[in-house]
């Protein structure tokens, strides 16, 4: 009888740890490894006078599990930016360390080992013409 229920011990214990192992919470998923992410960013951008514009950018994107990160910009350069994950909304908070910068909140919409989506829309004013910002981050983890 001891054997057996020690047995059942080791058992439902490596069932926990297998679990715990697996998640796919990006706070946990992120930093793994070196934390090195290619994102290929999809922004989508209309105003209510007729813009309408696509862009694609591919930038490589380190998260540290302290909550801070780095990227590196269009021009070659490296830039610093804060994130945290809500895991009761499933959404991630990116802050780009530059003055007048602020925090876009993506929705996850694809949260695997290896790979995450990100989505967020967002308008802003300006001289009279609002523009509505469509923005699609694919991650894939770079090994």
């Amino acid at each position: 009888m001891k054997l057996y229920s020690r047995q059942l011990s080791l058992l439902l214990i490596s069932i926990v740890l297998l679990f715990a192992s697996c998640s796919k919470s990006p706070d946990k998923i992120l930093p793994k490894k070196n934390g090195a992410w290619n994102v290929v960013i999809t922004t989508h951008t209309t105003s209510t006078a007729g813009y309408d514009s696509t862009t694609i950018t591919n930038t490589i994107t380190t998260f540290i599990k302290d909550g801070t990160g780095s990227y590196i910009n269009s021009s070659g350069s490296s830039d610093s930016f804060t994130w945290s994950y809500s895991k009761d909304s499933k959404k991630i908070t990116f802050q780009k360390d530059l003055p007048n910068e602020w925090p876009i909140v993506f929705d996850v919409t694809i949260m695997e080992r290896k790979t995450e989506q990100w989505h967020a829309v967002y308008s802003e004013i300006i001289a009279l013409d609002t523009y509505t910002t469509d923005l699609t981050c694919d991650l894939t983890q770079v090994n």
